[in-house]
């Protein structure tokens, strides 16, 4: 009976025993992830801090630009792209390009039809460079953006696409009828597909205001040769030298250089630009922080705004 008792007694002892080193590895557990989590979100609130600073950098560069040059290139500071800025306990990169070296879908939707028409065909232009596609496929998806950012509902002719259309798909949505806010709604747009919008978007922006410029010296090539229908050998030259003679203002690219031609569209093209977006990613231990805002600079001697800001996408 004695023996009965004491093997219980040593069976309760090693329960308790195992209990507690249950018990206290799952407390130093508990710990050790407490203190990776305070770990995690310090570096964290630390990446949050050095991207807002590179944002308020960024706005005084271009503010120093815009006092010192009257016009804006590859060759001004702000289009120095930065690959890696040690800091304490990590890093920086990113960069800052020209939103006005793309096309704006939004200008799609002015009111001025003679100026649609030279807006389209630039955009049926890139559309085809961009994707191989043709120019009916290219004219309808550019009337169905009209007709999803302008203010009416009156569809933009045979291929226009309002409330009517969206209505019968699944899911079932309206148009806005107002300007688009960023090129990832270009997906929700009757005719547009994933693949025509990989093709597209590097060559694309949404700003705020329609009827903007687009500046020659920081447009990609494939833009450059859709804002002409006949392209030629001084179009070519300026795109391979631009970064050492950029253009100072259009007219001299329509006179002494003879880069474009009398009917290509002179009141769409500018050397001077209002609208950038900064990218840059922070790296603090093993986190990352990822930003991307939207700056509007008024003017020649504006005070750059920052109007959107981003963690995923432009």
């Amino acid at each position: 009976m004695k023996r009965t008792q004491h093997g219980v007694a040593l069976i309760t002892a090693i329960l308790i025993v195992a209990l507690a080193a249950i018990a206290a590895a799952a407390v130093l557990s508990s710990a050790n992830l407490a203190i990776h989590r305070t770990q995690n979100l310090q570096e964290s609130e630390l990446a949050w801090w050095y991207v807002d600073g590179v944002e308020g950098w960024v706005k005084t560069i271009l503010q120093r630009d815009a006092e010192v040059n009257k016009y804006d290139s590859m060759r001004d500071v702000w289009a120095t792209p930065v690959d890696f800025l040690p800091v304490d306990e990590g890093g920086l990169r990113g960069g800052v390009s020209d939103l006005q070296g793309r096309f704006n879908i939004n200008n799609l939707a002015v009111t001025d039809p003679p100026r649609y028409q030279k807006e389209l065909a630039v955009f049926s232009r890139l559309f085809a460079l961009a994707t191989e596609g043709d120019e009916y496929q290219a004219h309808a998806i550019a009337d169905a953006i009209r007709d999803y950012v302008d203010s009416n509902s009156e569809p933009t002719g045979s291929d226009g696409a309002e409330d009517s259309d969206y209505l019968g798909m699944d899911p079932a949505r309206r148009v806005p009828n107002q300007p688009m806010a960023s090129i990832s709604e270009l997906l929700l747009v009757k005719g547009m597909t994933p693949v025509l919008y990989a093709r597209l978007a590097p060559y694309l922006c949404a700003l705020p205001k329609i009827g903007t410029t687009i500046n020659v010296n920081t447009a990609s090539p494939l833009l450059l040769r859709a804002l002409t229908e006949h392209p030629n050998a001084e179009l070519e030259r300026f795109t391979e030298e631009r970064l050492k003679t950029p253009a100072e203002n259009i007219s001299e690219l329509f006179n002494t250089r003879q880069v474009f031609g009398a009917d290509d569209p002179q009141e769409l093209m500018g050397t001077g630009s209002e609208f950038f977006e900064l990218q840059v990613e922070a790296f603090i231990g093993s986190g990352k922080v990822q930003l991307y805002s939207f700056y509007y600079r008024p003017g020649t001697n504006g005070t750059p705004l920052v109007y959107g800001r981003s963690t995923f996408t432009e």
